[in-house]
């Protein structure tokens, strides 16, 4: 019984590993868009030069946005583990917090480069420019990839082939429990003769199966020797 419940246990079927990947190309056009566009809005301030304090924290920010375009260049996994991801998320919400206190600076800024009939234009670029980071920022967290059909249906034959092992095995402890409850309450009625006799009557009845067994073997090789013959006979 220990073999057989050996031979029921199955091996563990390998899944493959789940890849997580970044959206690094929706990063990249949001931060290049973020800024090529304060390049071309701010281009009036800075070529008068003399700027402000707040300016020059910008493109600070704006040297982060392109290290974190080379980081989705080399890395599939853009800004990586929780660390990575956990850091891009505090540097957003700093930028977040620098932007609206220096709100109208910013907005002043931005008309200068872009003449627009309402003033309000200039805010809606300072608001575009938050969501477009915003989104960079969160394309480049890494995601498992969508699950297909294929590696759908895969998972389930897995799970199904682990609940049919799962229950072959409890099914053979089961058995294997029966048969020893069985054997010991034979022993304990029955006398050494009595078991001696009984197992005799089994070994004579599986002896007869066993024969019968080679004997349609037997017959099945004489069949297929006699047909081969008749084949081997037609072809000539």
């Amino acid at each position: 019984m220990e073999h057989h419940d050996a031979s029921m246990e199955q091996q563990p079927i390998p899944s493959a590993p789940v890849t997580k990947t970044a959206r690094g190309g929706v990063t990249i056009l949001c931060f290049l868009a973020v800024i090529l566009g304060q390049a071309w809005l701010l281009r009036n301030i800075l070529l008068a030069g003399a700027l402000p304090l707040p300016y020059y924290v910008e493109m600070g920010f704006c040297l982060l946005l392109a290290v974190g375009i080379v980081i989705c260049l080399v890395r599939p996994v853009g800004w990586g583990g929780t660390v990575g991801c956990g850091l891009a998320l505090l540097l957003f919400l700093i930028y977040a917090v620098f932007t609206i206190r220096n709100y109208h600076l910013f907005l002043t800024g931005y008309l200068t480069g872009f003449e627009a009939t309402y003033e309000s234009s200039g805010g809606g670029f300072v608001g575009l420019k938050l969501v477009l980071v915003l989104v960079g920022i969160t394309a480049g967290i890494p995601v498992a990839p969508r699950i297909d059909d294929r590696e759908y249906a895969r998972r389930l034959r897995e799970k199904v082939q682990k609940q049919d092992a799962e229950w072959a095995m409890a099914a053979a402890r089961g058995a294997r429990k029966d048969l020893n409850a069985t054997v010991e309450k034979l022993r304990s009625s029955l006398s050494k003769e009595e078991l001696a006799e009984l197992l005799a009557e089994l070994q004579s009845d599986i002896a007869p199966a066993d024969s019968g067994r080679e004997a349609d073997s037997g017959e099945e090789k004489e069949e297929s020797a006699a047909e081969r013959a008749r084949g081997w006979g037609g072809g000539m």
